[in-house]
């Protein structure tokens, strides 16, 4: 029997602002994880703090995960840039893939991930 997905929750909407993101952690399967959220022309996403790369974090702690004119996610430690809606890689050593992106849900002034 398939184990159902449960929400997280993650921090009010409200408390995320454009052009900015903040990481969290969360278990899957017994793993500890790392994500972040991000607010980008006014929708919520959010993805594995993982570059697929070379499996280094994108953020680190309180580091933005956006580059310096906030229209890609940057990993910082090998520079490839994602397109914040979507998670594909448009720069960078990273030509095969993608960010992995968690199902976001926003009920009432919350923020959820779906695990």
């Amino acid at each position: 029997m398939a184990k159902e997905s449960q929400l997280l929750a993650v921090m009010p909407q409200l408390d995320l602002h454009e052009g900015t993101s903040v990481m969290f952690r969360f278990e899957k399967h017994g793993e500890a994880l790392e994500g972040f959220v991000i607010r980008h022309h006014g929708n919520i996403y959010a993805y594995l703090n993982l570059c697929p790369h070379a499996s280094e974090p994108i953020i680190d702690g309180t580091q933005s995960a956006f580059n310096s004119d906030k229209r890609y996610i940057v990993c910082r430690e090998h520079f490839a840039m994602f397109n914040p809606e979507t998670g594909v890689c448009v720069s960078g050593p990273c030509p095969i893939a993608d960010l992995y992106r968690l199902p976001v849900i926003v009920q009432g002034d919350m923020i959820f991930i779906s695990t």
